[in-house]
């Protein structure tokens, strides 16, 4: 996530997309010699990545996006990625760059794509990217085009093969950005800030930065930071100097000695700011709208970048665990995927921000990123004082996944949340010699890039293997097995132990009876995988155990693919500890019993769904409490001690009325929990995670909704199908309800209530109030109105609608007089045409040239002739005269400067040369030729100017 000031020149690119499911290919449609050769050469690729290529049937769409979200479910489709189809997309984006970008880098910036991509700038193919979660960066200065001219970026993506084993979505499903840097400036991710407590309990703070010289000119430059907190500078670094030759890169270092910092933690994530502004020498030059002010103006042009981090220090022990700021704790922490019901993996960073805070609830500091790395929950660990593991999805020590690794450090080795590297998990060659020395020369990788955090990788076997992975790291993660930490640590009593996947124990939100035929598992903490431990099980292991640094729960949410343990229909787990819209399972108040120390009680049971009266009803009693008191009505059940990791089970007669539980501390109440058995669903209730939305169209909102009756009490067996009614500044984005076996639409505006409870998703993409309103047949309807706050924030790269003709040729020489006859060259001379493109200037070969005659060439394709059809030369010089398949369509003799419009008649087709001839008979100025990119227009033959 890029936010708004924290370097310059940045620019959304988000918006204005066509996308279409094909596997269209880059090559020309013939296979003669022209095609081929034309094809070969630089700008050459044809299809989806040609400029002209017709995309007017495409679907329009905005980013992040994940287009398996619109596919039904097909039960002949991978059941590990959730029975939904994937296949092969294009995307395009037409835009235009300024004249004054001509002297700027020209970065674009990719957090993830799924699966293999494919990167086009204006027909070249600039970047093959085979890792669909991590984050990359594309430098298009060289290929890229100015105005008038129009930009074509195309992105192939390949998602038929696999890269997990869960549901992966596939397309552009984070976002992009373009970055504008001045010729001389700080690289990408070039910035390293390194806090290292002192004996003394200073900080020494290092900071490492790349400047990059992306033209040929070498420059000098000067390079200044600065400490920040909220905003106020605490202290200036030295100042450094130096030449940097031309396309090259030079790292400076600059060091200081903080005398006194605020520590980052998990209950105060307090974020330090270094500002770094490099600064080119020579000249005077203002700040551009998307550039700050420098405090000195002598200098031709400057950049900055702000870089977040904190200060803190991290150990991993083998006997004590980890220890964050000298302070002992366990991690507790879940494992969690990416993708969110009814967004699929294109979830928003407001939508990952809500699911940390979820955990963060439950007494977590701890978060796993199964399988792979995302910048963005990085960001937001730092900000709510959330642990990570970041973890890398290729176990390889080739140099392609080398490079990759080194990018996934690059990028998260300043967040103060990162404690932990993984680079691999469950690999069948953990435990061999093979596997050990991949592993051994993936952790130098790392180390060479941050050698500040410990490197492990997350086996579940081979740790034992003295030839394998187990020796080659700085720690071992294991996945489930708990009851081998301790043949471990007495085999390798050196080598700190993190319990890398635990539990994946199952269960259904509001089922608390097990029915294998429908699909559903029982609420009471009793069913987990063969391989797996209930949650009180698999928590009691590690807390027992010092040596064992913590734990993370598989999984923090229920996810899409892998169903586990059924299949279809079901197309989801069910290891969740929350279903997959974030509605809490009975799991939940086990960890909130295990983890937090606030006084509270819970009871899970299905009080008043059915039972008759005097049926036993099966209770699960979870508090923190000392005693629990258990009343029915106001009668005494029982009053017994609680053990907070062993929650009791019992039978209660029902009896209508209330099931009440009363937590007591040193004898005083001091939590409660009441079960009513609800009456009738009467009412829809709304609940969103805030109360606004903010205007820069990247926010998104929750909507949650559920079933009450008249007293407010939720009615958990409510199934009634939910409408969504939105208008507005936002969009829906996907719905869902947590049930693991519902084959409903992901991006439809309904969903069946399910145990009560269904979710929209919005993002903004206005600036009206947004209004929102729930229906569903019998019940009360309910609404809510959310402004959308106007802020400051990121522009967007605006969509260039035009459609450009490419393939101009010139002949390669002027003629004394118009040719009588229209000639064109043999589809094998690729010589007697030369090719040429226009931007925003006459051909230098006609210049001072009068009364020469210029030949220019080109085939048009168009699309299907629902209107009037013209070519709109923006600006043209010299006496024209147009032809269309060598029949005369235009001609200007009278005057010599300015626009021209020219119909194309029907009997054109869809397919034919055009030729233009042009006069050099300016005598003011001498110049001639076709001076601005053509247009083309199929609409109402309205031109941009009209």
């Amino acid at each position: 996530m890029k936010f708004y000031k924290d370097q310059p020149g940045v620019w959304c690119l988000n918006r204005g997309w066509k996308f279409k499911e094909t596997d269209c290919k880059d090559l020309p449609c013939g296979i003669r010699h022209d095609d081929i050769y034309d094809y070969t050469k630089a700008g050459g690729a044809k299809g989806p990545a040609e400029l002209s290529f017709d995309d007017s049937d495409w679907k329009p769409v905005s980013l992040p996006h994940d287009w398996v979200t619109g596919k039904s479910f097909d039960a002949q489709a991978s059941p590990n990625h959730g029975y939904k189809k994937r296949g092969t997309g294009w995307y395009r984006l037409k835009f235009r760059l300024s004249e004054e970008d001509r002297n700027q880098q020209i970065l674009l910036e990719f957090e993830g794509l799924s699966s293999k991509a494919f990167i086009y700038i204006n027909g070249t193919l600039c970047k093959r990217q085979f890792y669909g979660y991590n984050s990359f960066c594309v430098d298009i200065t060289d290929m890229v085009c100015f105005a008038p001219a129009v930009n074509l970026l195309a992105v192939r993506i390949e998602a038929d093969a696999w890269e997990g084993w869960w549901y992966e979505g596939a397309g552009i499903y984070r976002n992009v950005w373009m970055v504008k840097k001045s010729p001389v400036h700080i690289a990408y991710q070039g910035v390293y800030v390194k806090p290292e407590q002192q004996a003394d309990g200073t900080w020494k703070l290092d900071v490492e930065t790349e400047v990059e010289n992306s033209f040929g000119q070498e420059r000098e430059m000067k390079l200044e930071a600065a400490l920040y907190l909220d905003g106020n500078k605490k202290q200036e670094l030295p100042c450094v100097s130096g030449t940097v030759p031309g396309y090259e890169r030079i790292r400076y270092h600059q060091s200081i000695i903080v005398k006194q910092a605020d520590i980052w933690n998990t209950e105060n994530p307090v974020l330090y700011e270094v500002r770094s502004v490099c600064s080119v020498t020579n000249g005077e030059q203002a700040a551009g709208p998307n550039e700050i002010t420098s405090p000195d103006t002598s200098f031709e042009s400057q950049d900055y970048l702000n870089t977040r981090f904190g200060f803190r220090t991290i150990r991993l022990d083998a006997d004590t665990g980890f220890w964050l700021n000298g302070e002992n704790m366990k991690l507790k922490g879940f494992c969690c995927h990416q993708d969110h019901a009814g967004t699929g993996v294109a979830v928003p960073y407001a939508l990952k921000e809500y699911r940390i805070r979820l955990l963060k609830k439950l007494g977590a500091n701890a978060y796993r990123c199964a399988h792979n790395p995302d910048p963005e929950i990085l960001d937001i660990c730092d900000r709510l004082g959330m642990l990570v593991m970041e973890e890398n999805r290729t176990f390889s020590s080739d140099e392609d996944t080398l490079a990759q690794v080194r990018g996934i450090i690059r990028n998260a080795r300043n967040h103060p949340s990162v404690i932990l590297y993984s680079i691999f998990n469950e690999e069948p060659l953990q435990g061999t010699l093979r596997g050990g020395r991949m592993a051994g020369r993936l952790r130098r990788a790392v180390h060479e890039m941050d050698s500040t955090r410990p490197v492990l990788g997350a086996f579940n076997g081979g740790y034992l293997e003295e030839e394998g992975a187990a020796l080659s790291l700085d720690a071992v993660g294991i996945n489930y097995n708990p009851m081998r930490y301790d043949e471990f640590h007495r085999k390798f009593p050196n080598i700190p132990l993190v319990g890398s996947e635990t539990a994946s124990a199952y269960m259904v939100r509001g089922e608390y009876e097990n029915d294998e035929e429908r699909h559903k598992i029982a609420s009471y903490d009793e069913s987990c995988a063969p391989w797996g431990d209930t949650h009180r099980d698999a928590w009691r292991w590690i807390m027992e155990r010092q040596f064992v640094a913590g734990g993370f729960i598989w999984t923090g949410f229920d996810y899409r693919g892998e169903p586990t343990p059924f299949e279809w229909p079901s197309v989801a787990t069910f290891f969740g500890t929350y279903d997959s819209c974030g509605f809490p399972k009975e799991a939940c108040y086990l960890y909130q019993a295990f983890w937090t120390d606030e006084p509270m009680v819970h009871l899970a049971a299905p009080w008043g769904q059915g039972s008759m009266p005097g049926e036993p009803v099966k209770v699960l009693i979870i508090s923190n409490c000392q005693e629990v008191e258990i009343t029915v009505n106001g009668r005494l059940v029982q009053r017994k001690p609680a053990d907070r990791y062993q929650p009791e089970l019992i039978h209660v007669p029902y009896e209508n009325g209330n099931l009440k539980a009363v937590g007591f501390r040193d004898g005083k109440p001091v939590a409660e929990h009441t079960l009513t058995a609800a009456r009738k669903a009467f009412a829809l209730r709304i609940e969103t995670s805030g109360t606004q939305l903010r205007g820069d169209g990247l926010d998104a909102l929750v909507v949650n909704v559920c079933a009450v009756d008249e007293e407010g009490n939720v009615v958990s067996d409510a199934d009634q199908t939910v409408s969504f009614e939105l208008s507005g500044g936002a969009e829906l984005i996907g719905t869902g309800n947590g049930d693991p076996n519902s084959h409903e639409p992901d991006t439809a505006p309904y969903r069946k209530l399910f145990h009560g409870y269904a979710q929209a998703v919005i993002r903004n993409c206005g600036l009206d109030t947004v209004y929102i309103r729930v229906t569903a047949e019998g019940l009360k309807e309910d609404s809510v109105s959310l402004p959308v706050r106007r802020i400051p924030h990121i522009p967007y790269v605006e969509e260039a609608k035009d459609t450009v003709v490419e393939g101009w040729r010139m002949y390669h020489q002027l003629l004394d007089r118009r040719p009588d006859t229209l000639f064109s060259a043999d589809v094998n001379d690729r010589n007697s045409f030369e090719p040429i493109e226009f931007h925003g200037r006459p051909q230098s070969e006609f210049t001072g040239k009068l009364n020469k005659f210029g030949v220019y060439q080109t085939r048009l394709s168009l699309t299907e002739n629902h209107g009037n059809r013209y070519l709109y030369f923006p600006d043209i010089k010299g006496q024209v005269w147009v032809y269309l398949n060598d029949e005369q369509a235009a001609e200007r003799v009278l005057q010599t400067l300015g626009a021209m419009k020219v119909e194309i008649p029907a009997a054109f087709g869809k397919t034919g040369i055009c030729t233009v001839v042009i006069r050099n008979q300016n005598t003011e100025n001498r110049e001639a030729g076709i001076c601005a990119p053509v247009i083309l227009s199929e609409d109402n033959g309205l031109t941009p100017e009209e």
